[in-house]
Parts: C-alpha cells; structure tokens; sequence
C-alpha cells in the first residue's frame, strides 16, 4: 500500500508507533536552535529537570548543565552542526537536590525550522560525577583497552588517535594565567565532544593528547578548530602545529589480548618517549613503536613458554654470623630476549602487563628445583618474587594456588618475595591473598623498601614477615649522616612491629657491620656471594624460616 493511500487511523497508528519506539530509546527528547535556546522538549523531562515541555521553551539549554560539562557540551553542538550529529556524550544536569543528574545525550541537526539539533536523553547511565578533566595516561590507557575489548567483540568500532600539540606549551606560557586556562579547557571540550560517550579522553603529557572516538569523526576537522583556538588565543598569533595518529582499535592487527597490551604500553613509552624521536611523521613513528612492541611482546612470550632463561641463586646470609639462611631466585636469560638485560626483560615485563607469565614460570621452575633437592636429601630454602601488578591479576592468584597445592617440600622451603608494590591498588584483596600463603607455611617479604609515605603505607596495609631494604639506602648510609639515620629508623619501626630486614647491595665488611649493628638481621651482596647456577657448593644446612627479630 502506497503511503499517500493510508487512512487518517493508519497515519496515527504510524505515528504513535513511532514515538513508543522513539520513547524505548530514550527518556526524553529535546529541539535546540543554533544558539542552544530550547524550541520543544517532551518525555520524562519534567522529573530530569522539574520542569515541563511548556516551561522550558526559551531557556538555553546550557543553562540546565553542570558548569564543568558546558564546554563540551557547546563543543558537541556545534559539531553536530557540522558532521549532522553528535555523542554519545555523558553531561549532568543540575538538580534541586545538589546530586548532579546523569544522563547519555545523542544529538541529530537537521535542516528544518531554520536548523534545530535533536537530542535524546537518557538518564543514570554516566559512572563519572564531572567530565571537566581529561583522564591521566593510565586512565586513558584503560579507556583504550576496553574499546578494544568492545571493538573485538563487535560491540562498536573505534578509532584511537593521538595528537601533538606541538608549542601548546610556549602559547601558554605567553597568555595571562586565566587566558591560558580558558584555552586548555576550549582545547580539552573539543577533544571530549569528539570522545566515546565524552570521556575516553586524555592528556598523556603536556602537549600530547589522546582520543578514543567513533570511526565517523572528522579528525581533520579537529585539528583545523584546535589549530585555530590556539592562534587565537596566542598573544603574538603564531599559534601551534597539530600533528596526528590514528589506529584502527578492531582492526585485525589489534585483535587479540596481547595486541591490547602493546597498545597499552606504547601509549605510555610514546607519551614519555616521543622527544627522543626524529621521525618527523607522528603517525609512522607511533606505529613503529607499536610494531616494536609487539614483537617484543611476541618475543617474551616465547622465551617464557619455551623455558629459555635460567634460574640463578644468590645467598642472604644472617649477619651475626654469616651462615647462608636463604637464596633469592634470579633471572638469566639464554640471549635473544625481548630486552638486552635480566632488568630490561622484567621491567618491560611489569609496564606491558605481561609479567604474570613470567611470574608463574619462574614459581614453577623454583618449585621443581626444591622438589629436587628433597629427593637429594639436601635442604634449602628459596625466596621466588612476585610482581604487585601480578598481585591484582585474578589469573595468576588462581594458577598460583594451584601450583602451590602440588607442593611437597616443606612450605617454609618456598618463600615471596612482593616487588613493584607502588602497583598494588587493591591492598585488601592482595594482603588478603598474602595471608593466605602465610597460613600455608610461606613466609612473605616486601622487596625494595624505601623513603616516603608509600612505602610504609604499605607495610601498614600488608601483613609480611619481612622488607628487603632498598641498596640505595644501604649505600647511602655508608656515606652520610642523614643515610645512617634512615637506615636506623627502618630497622627500629620494623624491630618494635616484629618484622625482619634484609640490606641489599653488601659490598663491604664495614657496610655488613653497620648494618648488623643497627639490628638488619640479614644482609645480601656480593661480599657474600654473586649469584650463581649451582647452590651445591655451598654447605648444607637445615633451612631456617626468616623468624621475627627480637
């Protein structure tokens, strides 16, 4: 039936269709002129803003948002302007209660009455409470490996890109103070209108940005406006150069975890990085790096599944007397690792997220060596560390466990080691999970402790049997006052919380005097033994727990 031969009933019963489709959608609708001004609005908007349609007819739509979001917000319209729509963007509405109102908007222009934007609101969807700020690196980061997750499961395709503000800093640093901040925030609105629901938006360092947007937007067009504002605003109007690069996040080259994970860790190496490059083009130089990363993820993924590193053991000894107490299990690689260095391979390890197979690995390898030694008859105990980025992976805590409930020797033969703590975020689950080793027999040490309040936030939150004093300290304590005296109140908080300490880097015998002098009760270095593949030429002795000092 031809759509002009419907009868009056038909055309209502279309129309009424679809509003409840149009109304399944959204909570509410709202007509905008090109000042922002409301032309119409209806649906549940009476309880988002406590006014009827009829009511907010005149008022600028601004007006009814959060200071903080309105920047982008205007930013949203006027792209909408342009391209024919806009978001999703998450904004807050202001309330009579003080509790700002959440909602998804998605905008639509069309050329009728003039020109008007469209918008459909949807309440409670927003987890943010303001998205004035841009996220930090890893908030942007995290931002971009959940759209690879949604992009992978074809939730909805995206595009990353980065952007060099290049002199953003020097305009800066001519404008008056409020100038200045009036421009970061047009630059930063204009960036978050462009953004996944408004938020996938970061700043990486001082001139560089990154964004996580629909394959639609125009980012030449974002360029051309910040380019703009920017000259603008410049006191002397050479404004800055905008440079670009963008990455397919559900094209192929991204598709799986490990891809994710390059992502991730190139976004921040190319944020602390990017001065030392003089590839010219962005775009070419972040892909190499990506590529790089890559490989190198590829590489250690290798070397760790095909065992091709070795396991070496290096003696701490109790000061008082000498005698070997335990060995710390080292990493030496075959050759043809991801890095040039046993540091380099875990470190690039622990900052791409990878380090829980490594972890895993080197527990197991440690554990089939204690096995062995037991059937020689021989005792020895070993400490195996474990990264804090390990400590949060659900995974690991769970192949951990259960490499641990095949464990014969005795438990005390098996000790931890906690590296990267600054990493740990959720210090109940992780202390929650370190006890539980604790109950089994482990003992747990806290490696590379040091200065400032981090430091002892952490041994507040976790319960351990032992810290590993940074080598720094210890050596600075062989050349200052002020080294000594650190030295000293380490070892006095941890004497009075029953907790043991093991100086790290004993290079010399006075260094191991003072230390033992202080009340470190155990020491390691290369006074007393570099490490080594082959622990049998050391005499056997009964594996002793690291006991609380008294």
């Amino acid at each position: 039936m031809n759509q002009n031969d419907k009868s009056g009933g038909d055309v209502k019963r279309d129309r009424d269709r679809f509003v409840a489709f149009a109304f399944s959608a959204a909570d509410a609708f709202v007509e905008l002129d090109d000042e922002q001004s409301i032309r119409y609005a209806t649906g549940a908007i009476k309880s988002l803003t406590g006014m009827d349609g009829g009511q907010l007819i005149g008022q600028n739509f601004l007006d009814l948002i959060i200071s903080e979001d309105r920047s982008m917000v205007a930013v949203a319209c006027e792209m909408a302007a342009k391209q024919g729509r806009c978001g999703p963007i998450r904004l807050h509405l202001k309330s009579d209660t003080g509790e700002p109102i959440r909602l998804e908007v998605r905008g639509t222009y069309l050329p009728i009455n003039g020109g008007g934007l469209f918008l459909s609101l949807n309440h409670g969807v927003s987890t943010q409470t303001s998205v004035a700020e841009l996220m930090d690196k890893d908030g942007f980061a995290e931002a971009a490996k959940e759209a690879i997750n949604s992009a992978r499961l074809g939730d909805r395709p995206a595009m990353m890109t980065m952007l060099d503000l290049d002199g953003l800093s020097s305009v800066m640093e001519r404008m008056e103070a409020g100038d200045a901040d009036e421009l970061m925030s047009d630059i930063s609105a204009n960036i978050q209108a462009r953004a996944i629901a408004g938020e996938s938006a970061g700043r990486l360092d001082k001139d560089l940005f990154g964004v996580v947007h629909d394959p639609s937007v125009d980012i030449s067009d974002l360029e051309k406006t910040i380019s703009s504002r920017a000259q603008e605003a410049d006191p002397e109007g050479e404004g800055i150069t905008v440079h670009t690069a963008s990455v397919d996040l559900g094209s192929e080259e991204l598709s799986d975890f490990d891809d994710a994970k390059a992502l991730l860790y190139t976004i921040n190496k190319f944020s602390e990085q990017r001065s030392k490059f003089t590839i010219k083009d962005l775009q070419d130089g972040y892909k190499m790096m990506l590529e790089d990363t890559r490989e190198k993820i590829l590489t250690f993924k290798s070397t760790v599944t095909n065992g091709e590193f070795k396991v070496f053991y290096q003696p701490v000894v109790e000061l008082s007397n000498r005698d070997v107490h335990h060995y710390e299990a080292l990493v030496r690689l075959n050759g043809g690792g991801p890095e040039d260095s046993p540091f380099r391979f875990i470190t690039f390890a622990e900052d791409a997220g990878i380090i829980s197979d490594f972890d895993l690995s080197m527990c197991g390898r440690v554990m089939r060596f204690l096995d062995s030694v037991e059937k020689q008859g021989r005792e020895i105990s070993v400490a195996v560390n474990i990264s804090g980025r390990s400590l949060e992976t659900p995974i690991f805590l769970d192949k951990l466990t259960q490499l641990l409930s095949h464990f014969k020797p005795p438990r005390d033969w098996l000790q931890f080691e906690v590296t990267e703590s600054a990493t740990i975020h959720d210090l109940e689950g992780t202390r929650n999970f370190l006890n539980s080793l604790r109950s089994l027999g482990h003992k747990v040490c806290l490696d590379d402790f040091g200065s400032g309040a981090a430091a002892f936030q952490y041994l507040r939150a976790l319960d351990v049997d032992c810290v590993k004093i940074d080598g720094v300290y210890v050596q600075e304590a062989q050349q200052s006052a002020k080294g000594k005296a650190f030295m000293r109140s380490i070892a006095s908080l941890c004497r009075d919380l029953g907790i043991s300490t093991v100086g790290e880097q004993v290079e010399t015998d006075s260094s191991a005097e003072f230390l033992r002098e202080i009340g470190v009760r155990y020491g390691q270095g290369y006074l007393f033994g570099k490490p080594t593949k082959d622990v049998t030429g050391w005499r056997p002795r009964t594996a002793k727990s690291i006991q609380a000092a008294q």
